[in-house]
């Protein structure tokens, strides 16, 4: 028996001290923080700091196996225990070979297992080729029997494993997805205006980092969301756009919502706190895609954040080899692609909670409960009651500290937030009962300590 003593939880606002009590690494009690009903052999003291939910990251690319040049499992792991996240969601596509039938499951479990600092779930995938084969109904069946959490489909991609999927194959795909009932997760840029504006701007020559928003011209995401929405309105499938940028593809989703269609989304960072204005003075180290865009859909985007339309929050964790890969003057052969997830809460403490734009509850939703709902996770994970997993994201709401890459456990040493001072860190990561990240400290769980956690969903 563990007890967590000196524990501020915040609810609807108000602040409640608590005592919570862990047994076999789920949550068997939670009491006054004046009560202490039962005795214990062990105690953490948060010293009353805030306990969240434990944080989840739902949208992450580890790259192992197979690109881990870049990152792998341990030192992505590592990188969301520092950062207060206990679980993250690792995407189908960038590892070798991507998870896109049973036996590729298989092999990533079983390599990426002994690696892992934090649990984990898998994101599903489908191409084309299992499309026109009619393999996919098998291989989606059988992957959801090993409780991925959702399917990911690209409208444009430069990864020739898994190319993107035109229309009518997401169509066919999105109807077995509804029979499974799994999520059908969206990379939203239309791919013909992309293609060409892109081109286009190569032709011309331009080589600097507003060419790169400018290829990736903004009207191909609210065109790109349209299609797939399109499709959800006829097929009635649960549909999740990922990493949203503009204003416009959220007004989109709005829409969706208020016509009673099972569609969601996220949004990252990167997006809430930088501009194209930002990326044109600074470089390829914001280069991403989508690209950053204006200051109207930044301020749309927290907007969707606070009234629910945006309903969680992801990094899109995408590290490149630094310096080499973010090094070119030509901003198209620059990596596309930041590190995020250690970063992530005390970006959204500094900017979301500090700058008035979010309350804690809001972070709690956003940041844990919203998305383990949606896939299938919660409440084993994203909530604090009796028998769910002792999964605590401890923070000092008011420590200021600066960051500074090299000290990220991320393999890519790099972030457009280096040398900025953040108000808001973590000081503590539990997960399932056990310290595995404290500040001083650093990272101190163990290897291979973190596990699958599978989609409930039926």
């Amino acid at each position: 028996m563990l007890r967590i003593k000196n524990a501020r939880m915040v609810k609807n606002e108000e602040w409640k001290e608590v005592n919570i009590y862990v047994e076999k690494g789920k949550i068997k009690d939670i009491v006054p923080g004046d009560e202490a009903l039962l005795s214990v052999k062990k105690e953490i003291d948060a010293q009353g700091k805030v306990v969240f939910p434990g944080f989840i990251d739902p949208h992450v690319h580890f790259d192992d196996p197979g690109f881990t040049e870049r990152e792998d499992f341990e030192t992505g792991t590592k990188s969301a225990a520092a950062g207060g996240i206990t679980t993250i969601i690792d995407m189908p596509c960038t590892s070798i070979p991507p998870i896109t039938t049973a036996s590729n499951y298989d092999y990533k479990l079983k390599i990426v297992k002994p690696k892992a600092y934090v649990d984990f779930a898998f994101w599903g995938g489908v191409t084309p080729e299992q499309v026109e084969s009619g393999e996919y109904k098998k291989s989606l069946k059988e992957l959801k029997d090993r409780g991925i959490i959702g399917v990911k489909f690209y409208t444009i991609s430069g990864m020739e494993l898994y190319p993107r999927m035109p229309l009518p194959d997401m169509d066919k795909t999105f109807r077995i997805l509804k029979d499974l009932n799994l999520v059908c997760a969206v990379h939203a840029e239309d791919y013909y205006l992309v293609e060409y504006y892109s081109h286009l701007m190569q032709e011309m020559g331009r080589e600097d980092p507003e060419s790169w928003s400018e290829g990736r011209t903004y009207e191909a995401e609210p065109e790109a969301i349209w299609s797939v929405v399109g499709i959800t309105e006829k097929v009635g499938n649960k549909l999740h756009l990922v990493h949203l940028s503009t204003k416009a593809g959220l007004n989109i989703i709005r829409w969706a919502k208020a016509h009673k269609l099972d569609v969601t989304t996220e949004t990252c960072p990167q997006y809430l706190i930088f501009t194209v204005e930002d990326l044109k003075r600074r470089g390829s180290i914001l280069k991403i895609a989508p690209p950053l865009r204006r200051e109207e859909d930044q301020n749309a985007l927290w907007e969707g954040l606070k009234d629910g339309s945006i309903d969680f929050i992801c990094t899109d964790h995408a590290a490149g080899k630094y310096p080499e890969e973010k090094s070119s003057p030509n901003i198209w052969k620059n990596y596309a692609g930041i590190p995020g997830t250690q970063l992530v809460v005390p970006t959204l403490l500094h900017y979301g909670y500090h700058s008035g734009r979010l309350n804690l509850t809001e972070i709690q939703k956003l940041m844990s409960e919203n998305a383990a709902k949606r896939y299938g996770l919660y409440p084993q994970k994203g909530a604090i009651q009796v028998g769910s997993d002792a999964d605590f994201s401890v923070v000092d709401l008011d420590k200021e500290w600066t960051v500074e890459p090299s000290k990220l456990k991320s393999k890519g040493k790099y972030s457009p937030l280096a040398g900025k001072t953040l108000r808001g860190k973590i000081y503590m990561t539990i997960l399932r009962g056990e310290i595995v990240y404290k500040d001083y400290e650093g990272v101190i769980g163990e290897k291979g300590y973190g596990e699958l956690v599978k989609s409930k969903v039926k």
